[in-house]
């Protein structure tokens, strides 16, 4: 039942090592200071050894040392108690007296859970940073898989899943893993049949995946035109020629957030722009459509309108009306 598909190349990922986060680089700075609290700190003992080493010098200056030499070590004493006290504020402000240091064993995953957890390989455990665009988004397609297989996914599915939640993971370089999905989908395309429910499911990620790689201008598609009169009737350019009138337009974006704009041009018989019009259409969210209503005055001699899409990476798809 297998059927070899095309080898695509699988491009190498330069950023595959996540940047140290503030919470681990604080977390490496406050375990660095256990030789000065001792294990298991707590801001009490370490305010009370701190009182209790003052408390000493103090009355070793002062028993034993001439009164101006005592009078400036004491000065000096109080002057480290303080700044110790600060510092242990300090390091309360930040948490470090309230780390738990006791182990205990977790309890074990419901059979349930594990079911949960085993049926949605390409679910992150973390939180992911950013909605993936419908070009890129296989929840849909991983999900039929796994119906086909009772949820147990071969392993042929392993490094798509991986690089998958990689993808949902990281906003940085989704250009490159989306190449390396490419790749991985080579054994997943051989486990099927041509004309199979498993190979379209194949196809339609591998041409998603392709033009998402492609031209980004083409994420962007213009949906809808239409041309209102002033009684708010929808008709064609040609009616309503030397007056104004209204403009819809409806934007769709399938792929990573873009700012929009769009033109729109009206020509004479002779094939010739007589008037043009730039409007922003602002920010278009990926998976989201966006409405731009307008007006816009037509001239007497139009003949027909066309409209040209241009996104904040790219430019250059149009279509007539």
């Amino acid at each position: 039942m297998t059927q070899s598909k095309p080898d695509m190349n699988r491009s190498e990922d330069t950023t595959q090592s996540e940047p140290t986060t503030d919470a681990e680089a604080g977390s490496a700075f406050l375990d660095s200071i256990e030789f000065l609290t001792g294990p298991d700190p707590n801001l009490g003992s370490f305010l009370l050894v701190v009182g209790m080493v003052t408390t000493v010098f103090i009355a070793l200056f002062q028993l034993t040392l001439p009164a101006p030499v005592s009078t400036l070590l004491t000065a000096g004493v109080l002057s480290v108690t303080v700044l110790s006290a600060i510092f242990g504020l300090l390091l309360d402000s930040f948490g470090y007296f309230d780390q738990a240091t006791t182990t205990t064993t977790a309890a074990p995953a419901s059979e349930s859970d594990e079911r949960t957890t085993d049926a949605r390989p390409w679910v992150p455990a973390e939180k992911t940073s950013a909605p993936l665009p419908p070009l890129i988004n296989f929840d849909a397609e991983l999900r039929a898989y796994a119906d086909m297989f009772d949820g147990d996914l071969p392993e042929a599915f392993d490094p798509f899943i991986s690089d998958y939640r990689r993808l949902k993971t990281n906003t940085r370089n989704r250009a490159t893993i989306a190449s390396d999905l490419r790749a991985d989908l080579n054994p997943i395309g051989a486990l099927f049949e041509d004309g199979s429910e498993g190979d379209r499911l194949y196809e339609d990620i591998s041409q998603r995946l392709f033009r998402y790689l492609g031209d980004r201008q083409e994420h962007v598609t213009l949906d809808r035109v239409a041309f209102y009169d002033e009684e708010g009737n929808e008709t064609d350019v040609r009616a309503i020629e030397n007056q104004p009138g209204r403009v819809e337009l409806d934007i769709t974006n399938e792929g990573e957030a873009a700012e929009v704009e769009v033109s729109v041009a009206l020509y004479d018989e002779d094939n010739s722009v007589i008037s043009s019009h730039t409007y922003s259409v602002g920010r278009v969210s990926p998976g989201a459509t966006k409405t731009l209503d307008t007006d816009i005055f037509v001239p007497s001699n139009a003949e027909r309108a066309s409209t040209t899409i241009r996104s904040s990476e790219s430019s250059g798809s149009g279509a007539s009306v």
